[in-house]
């Protein structure tokens, strides 16, 4: 369903706000287990992307993503239809200009994710043995 005037241009908007915000997110989730500040901000948000995608996963679809539902949900609104694959899949086809396959990005995206998550929680471990209240 293609939206015309004000709310295509509130879509367009819209759109790329959710790619910025799935970049700082993707930027995040890479990079915030190396500042002690961020670390357990970073660790809630892997258990929450891991929970998302295997737990409401479950019910909603392996890998699900708020975040990616309602960016698609965007995407449609403006007539390029619901996207195949990951926001990740997405983002790599169109930095690198290939065509990639999906099962197997995705395999590296939960593997690199339980990776960082392994990391966070063992910094925020190593941290907590520091801790003197």
């Amino acid at each position: 369903m293609r939206k015309n005037g004000a709310s295509a241009t509130l879509y367009f908007f819209l759109n790329g706000i959710f790619h910025c915000f799935h970049i700082a997110i993707i930027v995040f989730a890479m990079t915030g287990w190396m500042f002690p500040r961020f670390r357990l901000g970073h660790l809630v948000l892997m258990l929450l992307t891991l929970g998302s995608w295997f737990i409401l996963g479950h019910w909603l679809g392996s890998g699900y993503c708020p975040v990616s539902d309602w960016h698609w949900k965007i995407k449609q609104a403006l007539g390029e239809g619901r996207p195949g694959g990951t926001y990740i899949h997405l983002l790599l086809q169109r930095v690198t200009g290939m065509e990639l396959d999906s099962p197997s990005v995705n395999r590296m995206v939960v593997i690199v994710t339980l990776l960082l998550t392994g990391l966070s929680l063992g910094v925020n471990i190593a941290a907590l043995s520091h801790w003197d209240p």
